[in-house]
């Protein structure tokens, strides 16, 4: 088994990306910057971060490097974000052991400044710290690109200047002392690290994404407003999605009101806000077969071997990495650099990675942390078929299983249920299968499977494999073995809030479109469970109405979920909207119409409604 932390060890070639920001980081002229480390949840961030850090750790005495590195959900619980993240900067700097001594006057100074803003309620006020008048009820977002371009600018007085100038409603002799603080917070600041031994302060956020929308704007408002000053780097890591949804969360009441075009509206005014606020936007590229095909054989190398020899193989897959980053580091390399012994487990074990890269990639995505998590699952499945003495289960016929049940649990479900209980078989992918192999096109297929042809066409076929004792070693569900309630990826939990709550839900169901088919599906099943939990709520059915709309593989288990739930338990209010829905010519319709010819003539009021609602 494997842990699921960061790591500075770099076994997916991940480490030029944090070389190519450290180079950045280093180049005085680029100072101050702000950039942004993008990449889906569990895509290597972390990792990415913690090896810029250690490598700037490694420079302070040579280049006069300050590194301070913060987890962003640790000021998830303070009232001030910014306030919280201003003092957590000061108190590291104050401590810090190699330029502490300069410091720890001037910081102890800026600390009781902090905790005088605070009191005041400056660093509360978005109208002075961020000049953003939905704070206030004055300019709107259409003019935070502008104020905020000053800022980035460095030129931090002419932002608060239009700061000044866009708050409605605001004492104008509160307003100057406010930025007055401000300016003087800046200013001191500026000349504390002048006058230390630092030559450039680079402070990393991780996790920033894990934050509410709130959370998320003052942190990046006090870092481009108090501390965007000469010779500072900031470093923040999280996914460009959960950001620029933050920015239209915040300003939600806003970005209706803007009259600009509706092509692309306040999508390119929430873009030009995140511009100003990170200056270098980063992507992490998703990995390809060949470094998933990499990642695992290093995976297996370090489960079987000794420090010793696993440090001389990730030497040997960086150094092939230098002269090629196409091809993948397999066993046939680590056998040459091994001598060519090797015991029989890892021999065993590297077989498989190279066999189920290409599946995997295709459906974990080329995602790190799910490719370890479903290693884990996978050997925890192992081990239980060993110990149940159930000798015929071949690894590949699980792994492509175990894949199938992760990327769509409820087909792998209708499997499960369609199983021969006499013989183990399965009609449907008989069916599917003979469809592949005699080259027909994915369209061809029930249209349930079609988005699975790649699934399907994957070796060994199952056609005539017997599948009880697989099913009976699959019995525990795959998602609760790989992920928990903490492990959902955050742009997951950040559409279920948006979806749920009472303002920014309708806006949340436009952007689903923007989820992975991985995170969708996690998305739905929470749906799903939050249904059965509330059924008289309409937001949670909204938004599964909406993805089964959009996704005709949720239709049938959307039905499903109707068919089962206390009709007494449900809201006239659905009602009406499946009576909408059903009139309309697609397979969602079909279904609505199915559950009204079905519940249509019931006593409840759901029932009734239905009734009503159909004449």
């Amino acid at each position: 088994m494997w842990s699921d932390n960061e790591t500075s060890e770099d076994l997916f070639g991940f480490r030029i990306h944090s070389d190519l920001i450290r180079e950045l980081i280093l180049d005085p002229t680029v100072l101050p910057v702000t950039i942004g480390v993008f990449g889906d949840w569990g895509g290597g961030k972390s990792s990415i971060m913690q090896m810029l850090n250690d490598d700037l750790e490694a420079r302070q005495e040579e280049d006069g490097v300050a590194t301070l590195y913060f987890n962003g959900w640790l000021f998830e619980g303070y009232d001030d974000a910014k306030a919280a993240l201003l003092s957590s900067i000061l108190t590291s700097l104050r401590d810090h052991k190699r330029f502490g001594p300069k410091l720890r006057d001037t910081a102890t100074r800026l600390l009781k400044r902090v905790d005088y803003m605070r009191g005041a309620r400056i660093l509360l006020s978005g109208a002075v710290a961020g000049g953003l008048a939905a704070a206030t009820g004055g300019l709107g977002l259409a003019a935070a690109p502008a104020i905020m371009s000053a800022a980035c600018s460095g030129a931090g007085d002419n932002a608060l200047d239009a700061a000044k100038e866009s708050i409605s409603g605001v004492d104008e002799t509160q307003a100057d002392e406010a930025l007055s603080d401000i300016r003087q917070f800046r200013d001191d600041f500026a000349n504390m690290l002048k006058a230390s031994d630092i030559k450039t302060l680079v402070v990393i956020i991780d996790d920033l994404d894990r934050c509410s929308p709130e959370r998320i704007i003052e942190n990046l408002e006090a870092i481009k407003l108090f501390l965007n000053v000469p010779n500072t780097a900031f470093v923040i890591g999280a996914d460009r999605r959960i950001i620029s949804q933050a920015v239209a969360w915040r300003y939600r009441d806003t970005l209706p009101k803007v009259d600009i075009s509706a092509a692309d509206g306040s999508e390119r005014l929430v873009e030009d806000y995140l511009e100003k606020l990170i200056q270098i936007p980063y992507s992490l590229p998703r990995l390809s077969p060949s470094e998933i095909e990499t990642y695992l054989i290093l995976l297996f190398c370090k489960r079987h071997m000794d420090e010793g020899q696993f440090a001389q193989i990730l030497q040997a897959s960086e150094d092939q990495r230098l002269q090629d980053r196409h091809q993948s580091f397999a066993q046939t390399q680590v056998l040459e650099t091994l001598g060519g012994k090797c015991s029989p487990e890892l021999s065993k074990s590297m077989q498989i990675g190279s066999s189920i890269a290409g599946q995997i990639t295709d459906v974990l995505q080329g995602n790190p942390r799910q490719v370890k998590r479903f290693l884990n699952a996978f050997f925890l499945r192992r081990k239980l078929a060993d110990v149940a003495k159930l000798e015929d289960v071949s690894d590949d016929i699980l792994v492509k299983l175990m894949l199938l049940e992760y990327a769509a649990p409820k087909l792998f479900q209708s499997i499960f249920q369609g199983m021969d209980g006499e013989t183990g078989a399965v009609p449907i992918l008989t069916e599917c299968e003979a469809l592949i192999q005699k080259g027909k096109l994915a369209e061809e297929l029930p249209s349930e499977w079609r988005p699975y042809a790649r699934w399907l066409a994957y070796e060994p076929y199952l056609s005539h494999v017997d599948l009880r004792n697989y099913m009976w070693v699959t019995r525990d569900r795959l998602r609760s073995t790989m992920s928990s309630a903490v492990m959902v990826p955050t742009i997951v939990r950040a559409f279920l809030k948006q979806l749920l709550s009472n303002v920014g839900d309708a806006r949340a169901r436009e952007e689903l479109k923007n989820l992975q088919p991985d995170e969708l599906d996690i998305l739905y099943n929470l749906l799903e469970n939050h249904v059965q939990q509330k059924p008289r709520e309409m937001k949670a059915f909204q938004a599964l109405i909406t993805i089964a709309g959009g996704n005709p593989t949720y239709v049938p288990p959307f039905g499903a979920l109707i068919e089962r739930l206390p009709k007494s338990d449900l809201s006239p209010a659905l009602a009406v909207t499946l009576v909408t829905i059903s009139k309309k010519r697609t397979p969602l319709g079909a279904c609505a119409k199915k559950i009204i010819n079905d519940s249509g003539k019931g006593t409840t009021q759901f029932e009734k409604a239905l009734a009503k609602a159909n004449k």
